[in-house]
């Protein structure tokens, strides 16, 4: 059983990593099943094992990502302020070993139907805190658009400050104090 779980896995990473180094290249509609497995270097009944589809695919690769996302989410203790250095810092982590998929998705090449989900995500971890009002949803806006674009900026000039660096700035700016940070 462990041998066949250990199989599976590495044949979801090879595939996950050839749907990514595809769509560095093109958008995901564009990717067919067979090039997929050519990059991938599988057959293609080996893949509708796994997914009908490279939508169906990308989709539960998503999820994936949402569930370990919340995970380090959780990690950062509901005791701590909601809004925390330790959150920031376990965001970054997550962006930093999750990079490449993280660049791909947030590109131009990515699904805008990602970020709409990463979004509702968002929006529901941030109204679970702090309710559902209209300034509620004002501060959303501000500070999660804010933050995916710093996200992008860190993805995008190779990352050379560390996660726990990233959540001090990141912290900082959200309580106002960019004037000490420039």
């Amino acid at each position: 059983m462990g041998t066949q779980d250990r199989r599976i896995r590495k044949t979801r990473a090879v595939l996950k990593n050839a749907l990514l180094s595809l769509m560095k290249e093109k958008s995901v509609k564009h990717i067919t099943v067979k090039e997929l497995c050519d990059r991938a270097d599988i057959n293609r009944g080996t893949f509708y094992l796994h997914y009908a589809d490279v939508f169906d695919m990308l989709e539960k690769i998503e999820d994936d990502m949402f569930s370990e996302l919340n995970e380090y989410i959780e990690m950062a203790g509901k005791n701590e302020e909601a809004l925390s250095e330790s959150l920031f810092k376990n965001i970054f982590s997550f962006v930093k070993e999750n990079s490449e998929f993280c660049s791909v998705m947030l590109s131009d090449r990515g699904e805008i139907g990602f970020i709409k989900k990463l979004l509702t995500f968002l929006h529901d971890k941030f109204t679970s805190r702090f309710g559902d009002t209209p300034l509620t949803e004002l501060y959303f806006s501000f500070i999660v658009y804010g933050f995916i674009g710093l996200i992008e900026t860190w993805l995008n000039t190779g990352m050379n400050e560390t996660p726990e660096d990233m959540a001090v700035i990141c912290e900082k700016i959200i309580q106002n104090k960019i004037r000490e940070q420039l």
